[in-house]
Parts: C-alpha cells; sequence; structure tokens
C-alpha cells in the first residue's frame, strides 16, 4: 500500500472518530436537544461516518481481484452511493425541521423530498449488472459508470432546494429570526458542492465526506449555541433568548410593513396544580401549555418561557382581528387537547396583547409592561367570573 493511500485512510478515520464523538455526546451528554432536529442531524452523523469507512474499504480491496472480494466490493459501493443520497436528504429534513419547527409535512411534500433519493437509490440497485453509476474492474478496481451524474445530481437538488429555501425564509420581512441564524444553513453545503465538482474534475480526489464531517461540525456547535438559548424543561426559547428577540423586533419595528403583537401569557391557578398534584405535575403543565402555544401558532411566531409560569409570544399580524384569532385558536386547543396524567383540572391561560404599529415609538419595558398589565387585567376578570 502507498504512503498515500495510508495518508488518506488516516484522514477519513480521524473524521469518522469526530463523527462519532459528536454523535456521543448528543446522545449520552444532550439528549434534549431539540427533538425535532435531532434525528435529522443523528443519522447524518452515522450516514457520514459509515460512508467514510465505505470509502476506506473501497480503496484497501482496489488491486485484490478475487471473486468474493469483488461481490463484497459491489455492496459496498452500492450502499456507499445509496447513503450518499439519503444523507443529503435527512440534510434537507434537518434543515425544515430548524426554519420550520412543529409543522406537519403534507404526503405529497413529504413524497417530493423523497423521490430524487429514492431515484437514486433504485438506479444504484442495479448498477452491479448494468454498470450505471460504477464499474469494477477484474482486479476490484473501482471506474466511474455513464450515469454517474445521477448520483452527483441528487446531491445538487437538495442543496440547491435547501438554500432556496433558506434564502427566501431568510429574506421574508416578517421571518421570526434575526438573519444572522440563517447563516449556518446556508454555509453547510457549500463545502461538500465544492468538494463534488473537484472530485468531478479531478478523478481519484475524494475530500467530499472529509468535509462534510467538517460542515456536521459546524452544525455541532451550532447546535450547542442554540442549546444555551433554550429552557430545558419545554424546550421553548429561555428569558435570555426572548429579551434578545424582543429588542430585535423593536429596532426593526419601523421598518415592518406588519403589526407587532406582543403576548404575555400566564397559567391560571398554577400554584393549585402544584400545591394539589405536586410540583412533578406542574411540570407537566408547562410542558402541556407549551406544547399547545407550538401547535397553535405559526410556523413564524416565536414563543419562549419568560420565567416561571409565564410565556411570551411574538408575532406579526396584518389587523388585531388577527391577533384575536391567534388567542382563540390557543384557548380552543387548551380545551381538545389530552390533560397530562396526574392533573385533573382544566388547564387555562390568561394573555394579555400588545399590539404596534411600525410609527409607535417603543422600548422593551414598554411593550413588557404593557403586555403584562392587559394580562393582570384578564386575569383578575377572569378571578371574578371564577373562570
Amino acid at each position: 500500500m502507498h504512503l498515500d493511500m495510508y495518508e488518506y485512510i488516516e484522514v477519513n478515520l480521524v473524521g469518522v472518530a469526530m463523527l462519532f464523538t459528536m454523535l456521543f455526546y448528543i446522545r449520552k451528554r444532550h439528549s434534549n436537544i431539540r427533538g425535532e432536529e435531532k434525528p435529522f442531524f443523528t443519522r447524518m452523523l452515522i450516514l457520514n461516518a459509515l460512508i467514510l469507512l465505505a470509502d476506506n474499504c473501497i480503496y484497501l480491496m482496489r488491486g485484490h481481484g478475487a471473486e468474493p472480494l469483488i461481490i463484497l466490493n459491489h455492496g459496498i459501493c452500492m450502499a456507499y452511493f445509496i447513503m450518499t443520497g439519503w444523507f443529503c436528504y435527512y440534510w434537507i429534513c434537518y434543515a425544515m425541521a430548524r426554519l420550520y419547527p412543529g409543522e406537519r409535512q403534507t404526503f405529497i411534500k413529504r413524497l417530493l423530498l423523497v423521490l430524487p433519493a429514492a431515484v437514486s437509490t433504485a438506479v444504484i440497485a442495479v448498477t452491479p449488472w448494468t454498470g450505471w453509476i460504477y464499474i469494477l474492474s477484474a482486479d476490484n478496481v473501482y471506474h466511474r459508470g455513464p450515469l454517474m451524474g445521477i448520483a452527483f445530481g441528487t446531491a445538487i437538488i437538495y442543496w440547491i432546494v435547501s438554500t432556496v429555501i433558506v434564502v427566501r425564509e431568510g429574506t421574508n420581512p416578517r421571518r421570526s429570526r434575526n438573519s444572522g441564524e440563517y447563516w449556518t444553513l446556508l454555509i453547510f453545503p457549500i463545502p461538500l458542492v465544492i468538494g463534488n465538482i473537484l472530485q468531478l474534475c479531478f478523478y481519484g480526489l475524494s475530500i467530499v465526506w472529509v468535509l462534510a464531517a467538517i460542515s456536521m461540525l459546524i452544525l455541532f456547535i451550532d447546535m450547542q449555541n442554540d442549546q444555551m438559548s433554550r429552557d430545558e424543561l419545554t424546550g421553548l426559547f429561555n428569558r435570555r433568548q426572548t429579551n434578545a428577540q424582543l429588542l430585535w423586533e423593536v429596532r426593526r419595528l419601523h421598518s415592518s410593513d406588519s403589526l407587532l403583537m406582543v403576548a404575555m401569557i400566564d397559567v391560571d391557578h398554577f400554584k393549585r396544580i402544584n400545591d394539589s398534584c405536586g410540583h412533578l405535575c406542574g411540570d407537566k403543565a408547562l410542558i402541556f401549555v407549551a406544547e399547545t402555544l407550538k401547535k397553535s401558532c405559526r410556523k413564524s411566531d416565536f414563543i419562549g418561557r419568560f420565567g416561571g409560569d409565564e410565556f411570551l409570544m411574538i408575532c406579526h399580524v396584518d389587523t388585531e382581528e388577527a391577533a384575536g384569532r391567534i388567542m382563540r385558536r390557543i384557548d380552543a386547543r387548551l380545551d381538545i387537547e389530552r390533560l397530562p396524567e396526574g392533573i385533573d383540572r382544566k388547564i387555562t391561560v390568561s394573555a394579555g396583547c400588545a399590539i404596534y404599529r411600525s410609527t409607535e415609538e417603543v422600548t422593551v419595558d414598554s411593550i413588557l409592561n404593557e403586555a403584562d398589565k392587559k394580562m393582570y387585567a384578564e386575569k383578575n376578570l377572569r378571578k371574578s367570573l371564577d373562570i
């Protein structure tokens, strides 16, 4: 084996070690990292590591022309290209879970997303007999097939679609995030696209999946940073991130073409739940309300746990009536959702909505004070009506 092959295998193994370190850290140390994104990120880590190992195996079997080894190499080559397509599929699933938390995809959308990877898998599966994607010579050396572009094109389709989605959301004037938060999703595919282009142009160069491991590290760091902005119990944004979001909204209010709605939401009779059912049930009630808020709100709405049993929701609406519809939707869903185990009383919330136009001069403190006053006014009204 030549020295350059040893170096190539060694670099791949370093990438594998890095990927499995991230996998161990997420699964054992941070099991509460964003539930919607974590499964896709985990699958990408595993596939990236397996692809690097498969790449090493393909290199190690070069020149060994025994028939059993050729058959084995066919299996490894097939797995390599199939995993490539599904890695790209899980990437776009990750990006969409990050951009649209809580959104349930329609059957048609799921079908369109999975179609490129499924077609690529079908073509690869018959390649040992057709030689479409790759060819193994008599001495077990890998060569590109005439339809190699299908595997490359599958990846490009996913990269392009994800980039278009991210750019569209990042340029949306009603976006719910600071534009800087979109950069990681934009940067991730770049090393892989460059690596694919270089590999197509320079036969024998194989750097895509080492670059992919570096991109995964960037995502991993971003997830750790995001974890610092999350409330550990509910998974919503924490107080610090909620304050930062509200400050960002105030700064861009004058350039907005919509109304800014800020709602302070408080769980009614929360102390009774703690006293009668225990603090564990109190935690369940907070999680229940948090999940109900996520289900009731739109993908562009920002929801944070402000402290204790208080939540803050930041939305952009066209009319005050639209704000009212959002709050009524929350109440309606609280009525129909199944209560957590151990809680035998209906869970309701009181909310105070502060609504502002782009012409108004506001500060973070003035918004919070107004929303807080309106919330307590509603809470007192509910008490007087014994709701």
